[in-house]
């Protein structure tokens, strides 16, 4: 992303949001996007870090809610979440960018192969938007948009579950050409998949690449990612009916 040519931090939601209702305006969370480079541009900056957005906490109906502005260190490190997704924040980015990244700059950029946006929707996610939307599924909001004029100020999951997961890359260390993420939870199972579609996208078990039809690239043509999407959501099934 471009280097911004102006700078805001608003100190109450109702400023931020007044703030980004003017089109060159983007929000700020940790920076690794956003002012990434030296690249000119006429974006304005909207830094969101004295909201309070940051907090991850135990909401009453014994889903997780964290905070937009949560990093993604903060949520490797939260024991209120289960295991398997702590390990997704950790394998989402170097640890020198993983205490600077935020929760609500991943659902926001909605990388096709990001593993915790995965885990996330295998985790049943749901959005809380302020502005004009309402707050709504992680799996609607990818697939239809997020809204115009709104900001995403928390994610909630639900950290119940049986989880397993399987990718395949190049090499272990390299971002997985696709992985495949699953959650069992009496007799109902959510399956997400990286690498097939523009986002992460929950899939069919039964048939996982129903509707699916990736771009291939250098690391692999369609046909290979959908092989992997059936392979790997094969072995996660595997592992979670043991």
């Amino acid at each position: 992303m471009p280097l911004v040519t102006a700078y805001h931090r608003p100190a109450s939601l109702d400023e931020a949001l007044d703030l980004l209702s003017a089109p060159e305006r983007v929000a700020l969370g940790g920076g690794t996007t956003l002012n990434a480079d030296r690249v000119p541009s006429d974006l304005e900056a909207v830094d969101l870090q004295s909201l309070g957005l940051d907090a991850t906490t135990a909401a009453g109906d014994g889903r997780v809610r964290i905070g937009a502005t949560a990093t993604l260190d903060a949520v490797r490190r939260c024991e209120l979440l289960p295991d398997s997704l702590r390990e997704l924040a950790r394998l989402e980015q170097p640890s020198t960018l993983r205490t600077l990244a935020t929760v609500g700059g991943l659902v926001a950029k909605a990388s096709a192969e990001s593993l915790l946006l995965a885990g996330l929707l295998a985790h049943d996610a749901r959005v809380e938007l302020a502005g004009p939307a309402s707050d709504a599924s992680l799996a609607g909001l990818l697939a239809g948009g997020f809204p115009p004029g709104s900001l995403i100020t928390a994610v909630t999951v639900d950290p119940s579950g049986r989880t397993a997961t399987a990718r395949t890359g190049r090499t272990p260390a390299d971002v997985p050409i696709v992985a495949a993420y699953g959650r069992r939870t009496d007799g109902f199972v959510a399956m997400a998949v990286t690498g097939v579609a523009d986002h992460p996208v929950l899939v069919d078990v039964g048939d996982p690449t129903a509707g699916l039809d990736p771009a291939g690239d250098f690391r692999g043509s369609r046909d290979y990612r959908l092989h992997l999407a059936r392979t790997l959501t094969a072995r996660v099934m595997q592992e979670m009916y043991p």
